[in-house]
C-alpha cells in the first residue's frame, strides 16, 4: 500500500512540474482517453501523442491518458463500447462475443455488423470520456497548480506544448 501511495505522489508531482497550461495538459489527456477506448494495443499511445502534436496539447499527458485502458479495464470497456454501438446503430442486442476478442483474426471473423457496432461505440464512449476528462481536468489542474509552489513557480507563460 505504501508503494502505491509513493507512486501516486510521484505522478502527482510530475503532473505539477509539467511546463504547460492546464488547458494544454487537459487537452492532451483528453486525446489519450479518447484513443484509449480504441482496440489499438501498442498503438494507442503513439496515436494519442501524434494527435496531440497535430492538434495541440501536452504529449506526456496524452500518453498518460491512454493508461485508462489497461488489462483490468479492457473487457468492461470492450463490452461497453460494443453495446453502445449496437444501441446507437439501432441494432438488436446480440450477446457480447468475449471469446472472439482473443486475437485479431478472431475479431475480424466477427463480421461487419459486430465490428461496426464496436468501432462506433469506441468513438462515442471515447468522445464522451475525452470531453468529460477535459472539462474536469482544466479546473482541477488550475486549482492544484495554484495551491502548489512546485507547479506555480516553474510555469512558463504562453502556449508551451512540451
Amino acid at each position: 500500500m505504501k508503494r502505491w501511495h509513493r507512486l501516486w505522489h510521484y505522478g502527482y508531482l510530475r503532473l505539477l512540474r509539467l511546463r504547460s497550461t492546464p488547458e494544454l495538459i487537459s487537452r492532451g489527456f483528453a486525446f489519450g482517453v479518447f484513443w484509449g477506448m480504441f482496440p489499438l494495443p501498442g498503438l494507442q499511445m503513439a496515436v494519442a501523442v501524434l494527435t496531440t502534436v497535430i492538434l495541440g496539447g501536452n504529449k506526456l499527458s496524452a500518453a498518460a491518458g491512454t493508461w485508462l485502458s489497461n488489462p483490468a479495464t479492457t473487457l468492461p470497456f470492450t463490452a461497453m463500447n460494443y453495446y453502445t454501438g449496437q444501441w446507437v446503430l439501432g441494432k438488436e442486442w446480440n450477446e457480447f462475443p468475449t471469446d472472439a476478442f482473443s486475437s485479431v483474426h478472431h475479431f475480424l471473423s466477427l463480421g461487419q455488423d459486430v465490428i461496426s457496432s464496436y468501432l462506433v461505440g469506441c468513438m462515442i464512449t471515447g468522445g464522451i470520456a475525452g470531453v468529460i476528462s477535459y472539462l474536469l481536468g482544466v479546473p482541477l489542474l488550475t486549482i492544484a497548480l495554484k495551491r502548489s509552489p512546485v507547479g506555480s513557480s516553474k510555469r512558463r507563460p504562453g502556449n508551451n506544448r512540451r
